[in-house]
């Protein structure tokens, strides 16, 4: 109960924080940090994963981005071909994730794309030759905005924890025993 206490004040603030200054970060948005947050599983007890959540965000965002860029450069600009690739990229980022057994966080790699895919949207609706003037552009905001989303998770998670009684200390390691996410030890 102390745990969710501390993670949920210290992450409202720093959402508050968030939609208060976003443009002094050079954020467009604020809901990609938001999306990152959510990473909270998947940054690990104490934040020990956050490393691995931050790489699989990164993976996804650009993901997104070659998805759209190869719809743009090789094959017909329609929204069937822009749903194949963007199936395609997700089943990859997928398969990874389940070949790594947990080293690759599935999560983290479907909100990195979700982030791109919602930045870049608008713009791809107006014109798809979008991909060479804004591609670069949506790509650095969404992997900014998601890694300080996970950076957040990430202390937040490791401050958290600190706070955790002794049962849900245990609780923790039973439930990541039985994903076999930590091989049954923290």
């Amino acid at each position: 109960m102390r745990r969710a206490i501390v993670a949920g004040g210290l992450l409202g603030v720093l959402v508050g924080l968030l939609f208060v200054y976003h443009e002094a970060l050079r954020l467009s948005v604020a809901w990609p940090v938001v999306a990152g947050l959510a990473l909270w599983g998947s940054v690990g007890r104490d934040g020990s994963r956050g490393i691995n959540a931050a790489a699989a965000a990164a993976v996804g965002v650009g993901a997104g981005y070659v998805a759209y860029a190869a719809v743009a450069e090789f094959f017909p600009v329609t929204r069937m071909w822009l749903g194949i690739t963007a199936g395609v990229a997700v089943g990859v980022l997928v398969l990874v994730g389940v070949w790594s057994r947990g080293r690759f966080p599935v999560a983290g790699a479907l909100v990195g794309f979700a982030a791109f895919a919602g930045l870049f949207e608008p713009l791809w609706a107006e014109s798809p030759a979008a991909v060479r003037t804004h591609g670069i552009e949506t790509l650095t905001v969404a992997l900014l905005a998601v890694l300080i989303g996970v950076v957040g998770a990430t202390l937040g998670r490791a401050v958290a924890d600190r706070f955790a009684t002794a049962d849900e200390a245990l609780d923790d390691e039973d439930e990541a025993a039985a994903r076999g996410v930590l091989g049954g030890s923290s």
